[in-house]
């Protein structure tokens, strides 16, 4: 409060000059300057002393701090030297725990270990009574015969004769073991063999069965031959029968063609490529004919008399020119048509049967 009322004391007051000059102005101004610089001042001296006032209040403080700090650590220590001290009285409380009990259990095994030893010694007690009577029995043989002198003597020699037994008597079972070995064998042996007999007689089976099998295939493949063998006659047959038919209807086309077309090659060629040159020989003739027959059926109106006149001097040509052959009478252009398209069917049909006989016979 006392430093408040100074500063107000100092601070510089208000003063109202409106009607002065500019010099008395400034002159007012500086002492105000003045009054405020050192109020100033005042108050640099009052944070001055202030803050003097706070270090040494800083210092006192850090320095309780600081005898806090040591007084806890030394309490933090000292609460550590205690539970180390339980902790370590807790450990060896719990070891001398584990000791005492194993020291019971010891002593609880040794009790009874005690009552096992003593309850064995009474048992061995009563076994030296019940072998008294043998000492008694083995000195009473040793009075009654002069062979053994001392007792050792006589039980090295029941010792002695009942290894012997021992002996006999895994000799027998010795031979009994491989006696049963032996039968095992001898049975193992006899099924072995007969199983392998067994084995033999269905091989056999299998080869007879294998042997009729491989009969049966050579009987179907002879037949099969057969059959092959005869379907080629046939087919030979067929051949020779297509190409006399060919040759035949050849020659006749040939005598009753009255233009000049190129002849089958000679008999040196070929059979298959005279049949085919001789059945092109026959489709130009029946085709030219055709052609002749229908053009002749278009013209029938206005040409039918001197159509038939050249058809019947055709026809006199060539039975002139086959010899053989007999005059026919002749048909009208009409009917021809037909039967020149059944004869070029016929021909392109013997000329496909050719073409497969003489496939067949070069294969």
């Amino acid at each position: 409060m006392e430093g408040t009322a100074k500063r107000n004391r100092n601070l510089p007051q208000q003063l109202t000059l409106d009607n002065v000059s500019p010099a008395t102005r400034l002159l007012e101004k500086r002492r105000q300057m003045f009054e405020v610089q050192e109020a100033l001042d005042a108050q640099k001296e009052e944070y001055q002393r202030r803050e003097a006032t706070f270090k040494r209040r800083e210092e006192m403080l850090k320095k309780k701090d600081l005898e806090l700090q040591e007084s806890l650590i030394k309490f933090n220590k000292f609460l550590q030297e205690n539970d180390s001290k339980r902790s370590r009285a807790e450990k060896k409380e719990k070891d001398e725990i584990k000791q005492r009990l194993v020291k019971e259990q010891e002593i609880t095994k040794l009790h009874e270990a005690l009552t096992r030893q003593k309850e064995q010694r009474r048992l061995m007690t009563l076994d030296l009574d019940k072998m008294m009577k043998y000492q008694y029995f083995l000195e009473s043989v040793l009075e009654a015969t002069e062979e053994f002198p001392e007792i050792t003597d006589l039980l090295s020699r029941y010792d002695t004769l009942d290894a012997a037994h021992s002996d006999l008597i895994s000799r027998q079972v010795q031979a009994e073991e491989h006696n049963e070995q032996q039968r095992h064998e001898l049975t193992q042996f006899v099924r072995d063999k007969t199983d392998e007999i067994l084995g033999h007689n269905n091989t056999i089976a299998e080869l007879q069965k294998q042997s009729e099998q491989s009969l049966s295939r050579t009987r179907e493949e002879q037949a099969e031959g057969d059959r092959q063998l005869q379907d080629v006659a046939e087919r030979t047959l067929q051949l020779g029968q297509v190409m006399m038919a060919a040759d035949n209807i050849y020659h006749r086309c040939l005598g009753r063609s009255t233009t000049s077309r190129k002849k089958a090659s000679s008999s040196d060629a070929d059979e298959t490529t005279v049949v085919i040159e001789k059945l092109m020989f026959i489709r130009d003739y029946l085709t030219d004919l055709n052609a002749i027959n229908n053009m002749g059926f278009s013209m029938r109106p206005s040409l039918e008399k001197p159509a038939a006149a050249a058809d019947a001097a055709a026809t006199g040509a060539v039975a002139t020119a086959g010899g053989a052959v007999a005059p026919k009478s002749v048909a009208p252009p009409a009917s021809r048509a037909p039967q020149s398209q059944a004869s070029a069917s016929q021909s392109m049909s013997m000329a496909q049967s050719v073409s497969v006989s003489a496939s067949v016979q070069s294969t």
